[in-house]
């Protein structure tokens, strides 16, 4: 069931209200000049205020693309990490009991079976358009559009080897509303999964443009591709990530590239892996020490030379 946010971590920012005007006598006071709003310490360039803040913003970003995936759950699509593995095949009456279970509310499906076999298959459509769908269990309501397209399927996904499974998710406001807040996405997401023997399985993730909102503020991916191989028999993760990334939080855009996989064993934090993150005058290099430390070296105009390094835990930097 898609009960995460599907936008990133929004860090608060205090806003100073307009004082009011007061009056008095002999014609009244002339009007109270407007505060002048305290500046944003997420705000670009990049410097040792703000790069813990920054590298938290873009991991978050990443793992949220890896989050949305899980929306598969909703139409019963057997997507990597959900709780549907072991599905081979997936009828229409499969489908449509997963889709249609709004609590309250309703959500209208149109189904285009292509080869007319009654299963998920290469060159099946499904559009979800919800109305106000409220789903008890998670307490989540969702409104808005999603359609699967350039579904490709490769063998019995998870059961018969070589296979892969592909599609487009894409988003048309796409509301998501819980005791949280409201999230709203829209754009587009195209994820393949496949594996040729059931012990390395390999993600990829990638979009052109897509962003999220959350309380008033906004984050765009765009350019983006994301890779993930997971070895079933060790546990080992690696992934790897690049892309674009414009928030409202950073009042502009920063470009991340992965320069080594970041690697993770079971659910711990990554043990290694380093990314750089820049804008156009200043940078960030994160690195992994271990699965307990991450090095942020920072340069403040992009000469080439670090200017300052700070560590700080994984539990510091607070990315779930």
């Amino acid at each position: 069931m898609f009960t995460r946010k599907i936008s990133v971590l929004i860090v608060s920012m205090g806003l100073v209200l307009c004082a009011s005007c007061g009056g008095g006598g002999g014609g009244g006071a002339a009007p109270a000049p407007t505060p002048t709003p305290p500046p944003n310490p997420m705000a670009l360039p990049i410097t040792a205020d703000n790069a813990q803040d920054i590298t938290e913003v873009v991991l978050e970003s990443v793992i949220a693309t890896i989050d949305i995936v899980d929306f598969a759950d909703v139409v019963g699509l057997p997507a990597l990490g959900s709780s549907n593995q072991g599905i081979a095949k997936l009828t229409v009456r499969d489908i449509y009991i997963q889709i249609t279970s709004c609590d309250t509310g309703e959500v209208t499906v149109t189904w285009n079976d292509a080869d007319d076999n009654l299963e998920l298959s290469t060159g099946d459509t499904l559009d979800a358009d919800f109305d106000m769908c409220f789903l008890a269990d998670s307490g989540t309501t969702l409104d808005g559009a999603v359609s699967f397209t350039n579904i490709v399927v490769v063998g019995e996904p998870e059961f018969v080897t070589p296979w892969r499974l592909a599609m487009t998710f894409s988003f048309d406001n796409l509301t998501g509303m819980d005791s949280s807040g409201t999230s709203i996405i829209d754009g587009s997401l195209n994820v393949d999964i496949a594996s040729d023997d059931n012990v390395v399985i390999e993600l990829s993730v990638s979009t052109p443009a897509l962003t999220a909102q959350d309380s008033g503020m906004s984050v765009t991916l765009s350019d983006y591709l994301l890779t993930q191989l997971i070895n079933v028999s060790t546990s080992e993760q690696r992934i790897s990530a690049d892309g674009t990334l414009t928030s409202t939080e950073l009042e502009g855009s920063v470009s991340f590239e992965t320069q080594q996989d970041f690697v993770i064993f079971g659910d711990d934090n990554p043990s290694s892996g380093q990314m750089l993150i820049a804008d156009a005058n200043s940078s960030v290099l994160v690195t992994v020490l271990d699965n307990l430390s991450v090095q942020l070296e920072i340069d403040l105009d992009r000469d080439g030379t670090i200017d300052q390094t700070i560590v700080v835990t994984w539990t510091e930097l607070d990315v779930d």
